[in-house]
């Protein structure tokens, strides 16, 4: 491959000058940390509709008021409609399929990975105090609210750019120097420094020489490359929460709970580009590029708490109405994230960077804060002949959405998020049957897409994310104090991922998700 000037030979003295200066620039614009957006942030705080088997079957109603540990999220004022104590467990099975559809210039692939995931979604226990009048009844309940888990991998071909073009830096992104040795560049961008000292990037003497603004040349700058990559995501958001709820006047309840939620979450992507037609052989101005691995992973654990109160009330004979509103959410995260790029050329040279301790452009650690809207809701049940109707509206503005850190401003950020996101109205809407000691359950629920598509900020060929939900159930009473119960609930929904932005004609991937998400879960009586 062409190596202008002496810049290679002098690598260790520039690797010293830019490891320095992309350090500094990692610490302070942490460019690894996928999640310090708005729209990413959203990942974190959106939640599955139903957490135990028996309110996954209605998919996620309740907020009139229910028995059962759904309540510790609905409305903890439903706790205190129990006649009894009990404790209950629920576990979960989810499979998600994605199907991705790669779109470059030039190629169209379809490909459907799937990835499942088993564990504990529910574990509660209610104590109903002993009253002279009234009720009043206390509890604790660990619920899986999130799921993270998906694949994806896309493979195709793209004759118009590679992402070698989104590693060319742009102006004010680096300054060229000069000494004895001869010319050589500092990098305030990660990636381009990365690249630079991969040969992902290289200096042009003739650019130089010509004054162009940015004098680089990506390694890939003709033909068709191959591109394959992947994305695996991972975690799970759990609540912990106590709660009371007590009787305040005749069929009144009232209900608070203290809310934990912790969990974490694992991000991989891969990017694979591949000169499988050797258009890039060294002649006509090309590198002899072969292929290049570029690879970026960052993982986030988080521990939040906040407050949700309750109100659940007859106001007929078998029909409830509840209100609920929770607290802002304060999550605090911790985040630390790695970036690697290996190239490879048609002579055998290899070049990785990325992997040593040393090389800690694009990688590091960074601490931040999430704080979530408020959440209000209202719903109601009415129950005649053994058929029981539920529905819930919850409200949520998310451009109140707000992130934070010290030492670093994310007023920029949130600017942005209070002009992207938007008001969102979800509902849930479940039926119960019960016939003898067999409960059938029904439900749907509608989580509409928080990103507001009329913002300017909005890209013209986003999609919809809007998320459906059907669920069905049955449960079966053995006894008066022992039951079981098994619910399905399928999502789907819209989704996109760019293998890399800033390019014309850059590809991108459509994805159609599926979610199939079974609970087995049992209650005890006492």
């Amino acid at each position: 491959m062409q190596k202008p000037f002496s810049l290679r030979f002098r690598a260790p003295v520039l690797a010293s000058v830019a490891v320095a200066a992309g350090l500094a620039t990692s610490l302070l614009i942490p460019r690894g940390a996928a999640a310090q957006d708005g729209a990413d942030a959203l990942r974190f705080l959106q939640q599955l509709p139903g957490i135990t088997a028996t309110s996954n079957g209605i998919a996620g109603a309740g907020i009139g008021g229910r028995t059962d540990a759904s309540a510790f999220r609905t409305n903890p004022a439903g706790l205190a409609w129990n006649d009894k104590s009990w404790f209950s467990a629920s576990l979960s099975n989810q499979n998600v399929s994605d199907e991705a559809i790669f779109n470059a210039p030039g190629s169209t692939t379809r490909l459907e990975p799937d990835v499942s995931s088993t564990g504990l979604a529910s574990l509660a226990y209610a104590y109903k105090v002993p009253t002279t009048q009234g009720r009043l009844v206390v509890g604790a309940g660990f619920n899986q609210t999130s799921s993270y888990d998906r694949s994806l991998f896309y493979d195709g071909t793209n004759n118009a750019n590679s992402i070698t073009d989104f590693f060319m830096p742009l102006p004010g992104e680096f300054e060229l120097n000069e000494d004895a040795d001869g010319v050589f560049p500092t990098f305030t961008r990660d990636l381009s420094f990365i690249a630079f000292e991969t040969f992902g990037i290289d200096l042009s003497p003739e650019l130089i020489d010509a004054g162009e603004t940015v004098p680089f040349l990506p390694a890939v700058s003709a033909g068709t490359v191959r591109q394959l990559g992947a994305v695996e995501e991972d975690g799970r958001m759990t609540e912990l929460s106590f709660a009371g709820a007590v009787e305040v006047s005749k069929d009144v309840m009232i209900g608070v709970s203290i809310n934990i939620p912790f969990g974490e979450y694992d991000f991989l992507r891969e990017h694979t580009e591949e000169d499988f037609q050797n258009d890039n052989d060294g002649t006509g101005g090309t590198t002899d590029f072969s292929s290049l691995r570029f690879t970026e992973s960052f993982s986030s654990d988080f521990v939040g708490v906040n407050a949700r109160f309750g109100l659940s009330a007859l106001v007929a004979p078998g029909a409830r109405i509840g209100l609920t509103i929770e607290t802002p959410t304060y999550i605090s995260v911790e985040e630390s994230f790695n970036t690697v790029l290996e190239t490879t050329f048609d002579n055998g040279d290899h070049f990785v960077y990325g992997d040593g301790l040393t090389e800690t452009a694009g990688s590091g650690n960074f601490d931040y804060s999430i704080t979530s809207p408020w959440k209000i809701g209202v719903g109601g049940s009415f129950d005649v002949s053994g058929l029981t109707l539920l529905a819930d509206v919850e409200w949520m503005d998310w451009s109140q959405l707000e992130l934070d850190a010290d030492g670093f401003s994310f007023e920029q950020k949130n600017q942005e998020i209070r002009r992207s996101l938007d008001q969102v109205l979800n509902a849930r809407f479940g039926a119960e049957y019960r016939i003898d000691k067999l409960t059938l359950r029904g439900g749907m629920a509608v989580y509409p897409d928080p990103r507001d598509t009329d913002s300017p900020l909005a890209n013209l060929d986003d999609v919809d994310r809007d998320r459906t939900y059907f669920s069905a159930g049955l449960g079966y009473a053995f006894s008066s104090d022992v039951s079981a119960s098994i619910s399905w609930i399928q999502g789907q929904f819209d989704d996109q991922f760019r293998p890399y932005t800033d390019v014309a004609g850059a590809p991108v991937v459509g994805e159609e998700v599926t979610t199939n998400r079974v609970l087995i879960g049992f209650t005890f009586g006492f």
